[in-house]
Order: structure tokens, then C-alpha cells, then sequence
């Protein structure tokens, strides 16, 4: 996680993903509306800490944008993912996030850096 698992190019491509398919139940600061969970901050993180990046990004492949589960690519809602991180404020790397749940398993998602 804290060694960069997604491109700012792609996070760019995300955030334009996210305006058109998430931001009318998520909202502008991915705050979340009603019973629609937060994208940011603590409870977002928290929600998913100690899970893998895979799980995260299955259930978004398979049950977002609610409306119209699985509408988007696999490449689309990798951008999108790696857009939330950006967001989340964890750091790009050189390469895109990979659109494949699999590749994803292995990454654990912490919420805080873990001391060296």
C-alpha cells in the first residue's frame, strides 16, 4: 500500500470515473450521503484496514456503481480505485494499478504506515 500501487496518470483517469459513475451517491469530497458509505477518511480506511486491495476492488467490480453493478471495466474501476487512494491520500508509484482482483489479493490495505 505505502509503496505506491497506482499512477497519478491513472488516479487522473480515476477521478473522471468517479465524477461520472460514483459522485451522485458518494459525493464531491467522497463523503458519503445517508446510508452511502464514505470513500475518505478514517471510517473509510478503517472499514477496510487488514483486508486486501483485491477485496476492495471485487466488491466495487461486482456491486458499483449501485445502480449499475459491473457497468464499468475492470480498467475503469482500477483508475477509480487508484483515484480513492489518491484521495486517501497514499502514495502513487510508477505503475498503474493492475485491473485483475487476483493480482490485488496479495496487497494488504493499511490504513496507517507501519514503522520501518
Amino acid at each position: 500500500m505505502w509503496d505506491g500501487i497506482y499512477s497519478d496518470a491513472q488516479a487522473a483517469r480515476g477521478a473522471a470515473g468517479y465524477r461520472e459513475a460514483c459522485k451522485s451517491c458518494h459525493g464531491d469530497d467522497l463523503d458519503g450521503k445517508g446510508p452511502v458509505p464514505p470513500l475518505a477518511g478514517s471510517d473509510f480506511t478503517g472499514n477496510w484496514n487488514g483486508m486486501s486491495v483485491g477485496d476492495l476492488f471485487e466488491k466495487m467490480q461486482t456491486q458499483m456503481p449501485a445502480d449499475r453493478p459491473g457497468q464499468l471495466s475492470k480498467e475503469q474501476n482500477a483508475a477509480v480505485l487508484a483515484y480513492i487512494l489518491q484521495y486517501n491520500k497514499f502514495p502513487a508509484g510508477k505503475n498503474d494499478l493492475p485491473g485483475d482482483a487476483r493480482a490485488l489479493e496479495g496487497i494488504r490495505f493499511e490504513a496507517k504506515k507501519s514503522a520501518p
